[in-house]
């Protein structure tokens, strides 16, 4: 299936995708802000992504 999109609909279209690859790497860092503000902004473009939850490591929050 090819998908005719026009430029405003491909910049759309990678900017959803460059949000989510920043909420999957806060995800899996627990930068929880960083996370909660991508997923701010693909729900703003229409997109709703439900993440579990994930426990802060004792490691992760000690480098900060």
């Amino acid at each position: 299936m090819i998908a005719r999109l026009s430029d405003s609909e491909r910049e759309q279209a990678a900017h959803i995708v460059a949000l989510f690859s920043v909420l999957i790497h806060a995800w899996q860092t627990n930068d929880f802000h960083e996370a909660a503000r991508a997923r701010d902004q693909l729900e703003r473009l229409g997109v709703k992504v439900k993440m579990p939850r994930r426990k802060e490591r004792k490691e992760t929050r000690d480098a900060k």
